[in-house]
């Protein structure tokens, strides 16, 4: 059966169990999300200003993306972002915070198999690097996702000559932690509305760590494989709602994998 068939029947299958109060796996319907305590509006802003220091927009012939800076030494900077934000152009353009254009120092490199990828630039300006989370992400956490959307609100109109004036700062909380990842390295599923464009922009955590990056909107069509485990296998009929309803990002534990 297709993703989008099994997602049916456990639609149906939750119907029936609210319908007739028969006794339902919560483990396998859903994820229990707790509830934390809520960022005050004063580290919110903090948060946010940390976001716009550190995210950069990436600009290909015909689209658009985000990325973080996650590293510096001597004039050369290392952006990571995601793999299909520089796979499919054959040069890009990394947009500083403060405006600047940088033309790449070095082809963009793929981390693995994972939607992930790094980048570079030479500059004698000063940036600011994001601090990376050795922690655990936690359920129901609040987290804040960055980035520059590709497009005029509903329309199709490109935002492509605005520059970093179009960044965009959501807040949000962790949905689901699936037992493993999704293809291409997906883990992290969270309630932050992303566009595209954001792709490749950074998902920060309540002290402003950096735990993740943007990569895929909710709501994407099941019969696209968007949802199926690396491993090949599905994900549980009860938890396809909830992984259907989040913005998905991969883990910055990723990225640690290659350049710890």
């Amino acid at each position: 059966m297709s993703l989008s068939g099994w997602l049916l029947l456990g639609l149906i299958i939750n119907l029936a169990s609210a319908q007739f109060d028969l006794p339902v796996q919560q483990s396998t319907i859903a994820q229990t999300v707790p509830k934390y305590s809520l960022t005050t509006p004063t580290e919110t802003e903090k948060i946010q200003k940390l976001a716009q220091q550190t995210t950069v927009r990436i600009l290909t012939a015909n689209a658009s993306g985000s990325g973080v800076i996650v590293q510096h030494q001597g004039q050369i900077y290392t952006v990571l972002t995601s793999w299909h934000v520089v796979a499919f152009s054959d040069r890009h353009t990394i947009i500083t915070p403060d405006g600047r254009r940088h033309t790449p120092s070095r082809q963009p490199q793929q981390l693995g198999n994972s939607d992930l990828a790094i980048t570079q630039f030479r500059s004698n300006s000063r940036y600011q690097i994001t601090t990376i989370s050795t922690e655990p992400v936690k359920l129901g956490e609040p987290v804040f996702a960055a980035g520059f959307p590709m497009y005029q609100g509903q329309s199709l109109a490109t935002t492509f000559n605005q520059g970093i004036k179009v960044f965009r700062f959501t807040s949000g909380e962790i949905s689901v932690l699936p037992p493993k990842s999704l293809a291409q390295g997906y883990r992290l599923g969270y309630t932050n509305d992303i566009a595209v464009g954001m792709s490749g922009g950074p998902i920060f955590n309540a002290s402003g760590l950096l735990i993740g990056i943007n990569g895929r909107l909710k709501n994407r069509d099941p019969n696209f494989g968007m949802y199926t485990f690396e491993d090949g296998t599905e994900p549980p009929i009860g938890l396809l709602p909830q992984i259907l309803s989040s913005s998905w990002g991969i883990p910055i534990t990723n990225y640690l994998q290659f350049h710890n």
